[in-house]
């Protein structure tokens, strides 16, 4: 399934969800006990449909990686809530990040860098406008809205996504120092890294790309610099 992930490469893998529950029967087997539990206790069938697909993918690319069986990949988690393979199960330190949205699934892997993706479906946020003074700096803001309103939608994800990717590499999860983390955003706009929490040497440390995706999505691929191609 997985082509062979070079030391100097950070690779970047979508799928979308089967069309149905009995399609999506045989990846649900390759899920550990926790995980399994974990899916049992979603109350939304869309939500527990896109963590077992999502789960089932990441096993594996990560079991191929690693040639094993996928079930066999041991997970554990860092203290932000990060999962990580096992030192047991990585050998020489095999990093992944996972995202989805909507029906899509987007997986991150890389040999010995932190990498972190995040995809979204476009859609209307009825406190967009709140949450866009909550999440952007004031240049992101004055960028966000100097656009045609039909743009606007897209750049806001646009910014969310660059950003979601990039506390999602370091493991930071979500703070309250979103103004910080200063992106391009614009449609059409390469994505850049413009402003980091730790000043310049964070923007000497990590790189950012766009994801290529099925219209109506957006997303971004955040990694370590140590390899510069993104192989799709």
């Amino acid at each position: 399934m997985v082509a062979a992930l070079g030391g100097d490469e950070v690779q970047l893998w979508t799928a979308a969800l089967p069309p149905t529950e009995v399609d999506l029967t045989p990846h649900a087997c390759l899920l550990s006990p926790d995980e399994r539990e974990r899916a049992a206790r979603f109350s939304v069938l869309e939500a527990r449909r896109q963590f077992v697909f999502g789960r089932a993918i990441l096993r594996q690319l990560l079991g191929a990686c690693l040639h094993i069986d996928p079930a066999a990949v041991a997970l554990v988690y860092q203290p932000r809530g990060k999962p990580v393979v096992a030192q047991s199960t990585a050998g020489d330190g095999l990093r992944f990040n996972l995202s989805h949205s909507g029906r899509l699934v987007a997986v991150a892997l890389a040999w010995g860098r932190e990498v972190g993706v995040d995809i979204e479906q476009l859609q209307q946020l009825d406190d967009g406008e709140m949450l866009a003074g909550r999440i952007f700096s004031t240049r992101e803001l004055c960028e966000l809205r100097a656009l045609p309103k039909p743009e606007q939608q897209e750049a806001f994800f646009n910014g969310w996504t660059r950003k979601e990717a990039y506390l999602k590499a370091t493991g930071e999860g979500l703070t309250d120092a979103l103004q910080a983390i200063e992106v391009t955003v614009a449609p059409g706009k390469a994505p850049e890294l413009l402003g980091l929490p730790s000043g310049p040497e964070g923007l000497r440390r990590w790189a950012i790309q766009a994801i290529p995706l099925p219209p109506g999505f957006v997303g971004a691929v955040v990694f370590e610099i140590a390899a510069l191609p993104v192989a799709q």
